[in-house]
C-alpha cells in the first residue's frame, strides 16, 4: 500500500513539473512576442522621428519649400512588409515619433497633432490600397501599378491634404492652391519614389544591383543623370530643361526600377537646391514666387516620371519574359540532353533544324552534321514511304502520330527506331511550319520480338508438321479445310475444291518384308513424289499411317482426276521394289471427291466421299484412281 502511494506521489510531482515547465515556456513565448512587438513599435518611432527631422532640415535648406516628402513613402513601404498584427504597432510608434519631431521643430501641440494625423491618414490609406505587395516587383503588375498610382500616389496625398487643410485652416490663407498643391505633389513624389525604394532595401531586392551586369552599368547611368542635371540647373542662359529627359529615358531602358527611382531622386535633389539658389532654366520664366517655381519643377518631375515609369515597367516585363524564355530553353535543352530519346525539330520539308546531343550515342552522329539534312535520306528504302506519309499526315492534321522504321547509323548499319511526330505552330498564326520529332532506339525490342515471332511460328509449324515425312499433318489439313469452307458464303460465285485420298498399296506387307525403318523411308519418298506432282498452292498432308491427302482449291472435277492420275503414275514410275505386292513395286490407290463451294458443304461428308472412292479403287485392284463427284 505504501509503495502504491509513493508511486502516485511521484506521478503527481512529475505532472506538476511538466505543468511548471509549460508555464515557463508560455511566459517565454509571451515575452518573446512582446519583445518583437516592442521592437516593431520602436522601429516605427525611430523611423517617424528620424525621417521627419531629415525632411524638416531639407525644407529649411530649400527655403521652407517642400519639394519631396520622404517620411510617408518610407512608412508605407515598411508597413507593407510587416505582418498584419504588427502594422498597427508600427504605425502607432511612427505617429509618436512624428509627433515628437514636430514638437521639436517648435510647432504647437495642436499643429503637431494635426500634421501627425494627416500623415497617418495618408500612410494608412496607401497601405490599405496595396494589401498584397511585398516587393517592388509586385508593383509592376498592371492592376497593382494602377492601384499604386491612383490610390497610394494620388488619392492618399489628396486625402491627407484635405485633412490638413480642415485641421489647419489658417495655414493656406495666402496661397491656398499653391500650398495645397505643394503638399499633395511633394507627398505624391515621396510615395512614388520612396515606397518602391524602401521595398527594394528591406525585401532584399537590392542585391540584384550588385549583380555583375548592374554593378558597373547602374552607377554609370546614375552618374550621367547627375552630370546632366548639374549642367542643366547650374546655368540660366539657355532653356535646356528638357535635356534631362534623354538620360532618364536611357535609365528607364537599361536599369532596374529601384535605379530609375534613385535617378529621379538624384535629379530632384540636385535640381531643387540649385533652383532655390537662383540658377537653372526655370529662372528664365517669370514665376511670381519661389513656391510657384518649385511647383513647376515638381510638375515637370511628375511629367518625366509619367514617361519614364511606363517604359521601366515594359522593360522589366520584357526582361522577365526574356529570362523566362531563356530559362524555358535551358530547361528544354537539359531535358533533351538527358533524355533517352533523340529530340529533333524538323522543318515542313523534313530538314533537321535542331538535334539533341543524344544523337551521338544513339545514332553515332554529331548533331551539327545532321543540320540542314533530310531525315528521309537516313531511312531504309523500304520504310521511306511510311515515314513520309506519317510526316505529311502530322503536318496537315496538326495531330500526333507515331511510326516505326529503320534508320541508318553513322557506321551504315540500320537500327529500328520509333518516332513520335507532332506539328508545332511557328508563330501566332498557328500555321504548322515545324515538327517536333523524337527518335527512340527500339532495335533490341524489335529484334527480340522478331525472334519471338519466329520461334512462335516454328512451334506453330511443328504443331502442324508431320515429324516423319516433314509434310503437313492431319491437324493442319482439318484447320485449312474448315477455314476454306467457312470463308465462302452461300450464294457466292462457284468455287470448286477437291480432296484426293491416297493410300500406299500393301504397305503392311512392305513393313513386314523390309522392316519399319525401310517403311518410314518409303513413306518419305512417296510424300516427296506426291509433292512434286501437285501445284504450288495445293496442300499436301500425311493423314495417318500410309495415307496422304491432297486438298485442291479452284480445281474442277476433270482437273482433279487428272491430278490424281498424275500422282499415281509418278509413284509408279519411281519403281520402288515391293516384293510383298503382286505388282512388285510400290503403288498408290487414290480416291477423288470434288464439290463446288457456294452452297452448304460438310467437310466430313467430303472426306467420307473421298475415302469411299479410295476403297472403290482398292476393290478394283489397287494402283488406280477412284472417282466420285460430291454435289
Amino acid at each position: 500500500m505504501g509503495v502504491t502511494k509513493t508511486k502516485a506521489f511521484r506521478v503527481i510531482a512529475r505532472i506538476a513539473q511538466l505543468l511548471s515547465a509549460c508555464e515557463v515556456a508560455r511566459r517565454s513565448v509571451s515575452c518573446g512576442r512582446f519583445a518583437r512587438t516592442l521592437n516593431v513599435g520602436v522601429a516605427g518611432l525611430a523611423a517617424g522621428f528620424g525621417l521627419l527631422i531629415i525632411s524638416g532640415q531639407l525644407k529649411t535648406m530649400a527655403g521652407e519649400i517642400v519639394a519631396i516628402w520622404i517620411v510617408d513613402g518610407y512608412l508605407v513601404g515598411h508597413t507593407l512588409l510587416l505582418a498584419r498584427r504588427q502594422k498597427p504597432v508600427f504605425l502607432f510608434g511612427a505617429a509618436i515619433g512624428m509627433l515628437i519631431a514636430n514638437l521639436v521643430g517648435d510647432e504647437t501641440l495642436y499643429v503637431a497633432l494635426s500634421f501627425t494625423v494627416a500623415g497617418m491618414v495618408e500612410t494608412s490609406f496607401a497601405a490599405l490600397v496595396l494589401p498584397n505587395v511585398k516587393t517592388a516587383r509586385d508593383l509592376l503588375r498592371p492592376a497593382t501599378l494602377l492601384r499604386f498610382v491612383l490610390g497610394a500616389c494620388i488619392a492618399a496625398p489628396t486625402l491627407s491634404g484635405i485633412v490638413a487643410a480642415l485641421l489647419l485652416q489658417g495655414i493656406f490663407t495666402s496661397h491656398p492652391f499653391s500650398s495645397f498643391s505643394n503638399w499633395v505633389i511633394s507627398d505624391s513624389l515621396g510615395i512614388l519614389i520612396f515606397t518602391p525604394v524602401t521595398l527594394v532595401l528591406l525585401s532584399g531586392e537590392w542585391r540584384s544591383l550588385l549583380s555583375r551586369e548592374n554593378r558597373t552599368k547602374s552607377p554609370l547611368l546614375l552618374a550621367m543623370v547627375a552630370c546632366v542635371t548639374v549642367q542643366v540647373f547650374s546655368q540660366t542662359s539657355y532653356p535646356s530643361l528638357y535635356w534631362i529627359l534623354p538620360p532618364l529615358a536611357l535609365l528607364a531602358f537599361h536599369a532596374e526600377l529601384s535605379t530609375v527611382l534613385l535617378g529621379t531622386l538624384l535629379f530632384i535633389t540636385i535640381a531643387v537646391p540649385l533652383t532655390v539658389h537662383g540658377t537653372g532654366p526655370l529662372w528664365l520664366f517669370p514665376f511670381p514666387t519661389m513656391q510657384d517655381r518649385v511647383l513647376a519643377l515638381q510638375l515637370f518631375t511628375i511629367a518625366a516620371l509619367s514617361i519614364v515609369l511606363p517604359v521601366t515597367v515594359l522593360q522589366t516585363q520584357r526582361t522577365a519574359l526574356i529570362a523566362l524564355l531563356a530559362a524555358s530553353e535551358r530547361r528544354f535543352r537539359q531535358l533533351a540532353e538527358h533524355s533517352e530519346e533523340v529530340v529533333v525539330q524538323l522543318s515542313a520539308e523534313g530538314l533537321f533544324q535542331y538535334v539533341s546531343p543524344r544523337a551521338k550515342s544513339v545514332l553515332g552522329y554529331d548533331p551539327e552534321t545532321l543540320l540542314a539534312r533530310k531525315i528521309v535520306d537516313l531511312v531504309h528504302e523500304d520504310d521511306c514511304q511510311k515515314l513520309k506519309s506519317t510526316i505529311t499526315w502530322a503536318s496537315t492534321t496538326s495531330a500526333e502520330a507515331s511510326v516505326q522504321y529503320r534508320l541508318r547509323r553513322a557506321d551504315n548499319s540500320y537500327v529500328w527506331v520509333r518516332s513520335f511526330v507532332a506539328a508545332m505552330p511557328a508563330s501566332v498564326s498557328d500555321n504548322p511550319a515545324t515538327l517536333a520529332f523524337t527518335v527512340r532506339d527500339i532495335d533490341t525490342y524489335v529484334l527480340s520480338e522478331q525472334r519471338r515471332s519466329a520461334e512462335e511460328q516454328r512451334l506453330k509449324d511443328l504443331a502442324f508438321v508431320d515429324s516423319l515425312t516433314g509434310l503437313r499433318n492431319r491437324r493442319y489439313l482439318d484447320s485449312k479445310l474448315n477455314d476454306l469452307l467457312q470463308s465462302v458464303s452461300v450464294g457466292a460465285n462457284v468455287r470448286n475444291v477437291a480432296v484426293l485420298f491416297a493410300d500406299v498399296d500393301y504397305f503392311k506387307a512392305y513393313n513386314d518384308r523390309y522392316g519399319h525403318q525401310a517403311g518410314d523411308e518409303c513413306l518419305r519418298k512417296v510424300g516427296r513424289c506426291i509433292e512434286a506432282a501437285i501445284r504450288n498452292g495445293d496442300i499436301l498432308a500425311r493423314y495417318g499411317g500410309e495415307e496422304f491427302v491432297v486438298l485442291l482449291d479452284y480445281c474442277g472435277y476433270a482437273e482433279s482426276v487428272d491430278t490424281a492420275e498424275r500422282i499415281r503414275a509418278a509413284v509408279e514410275e519411281m519403281a520402288l521394289a515391293h516384293d510383298g505386292s503382286p505388282l512388285g513395286i510400290v503403288t498408290l490407290s487414290i480416291g477423288v471427291a470434288q464439290t463446288a463451294l457456294g452452297q452448304p458443304v460438310n467437310s466430313i461428308d467430303l472426306f467420307e466421299k473421298a475415302d469411299s472412292a479410295l476403297y472403290t479403287a482398292k476393290r478394283l485392284g489397287r494402283n488406280r484412281v477412284g472417282e466420285v463427284q460430291y454435289v
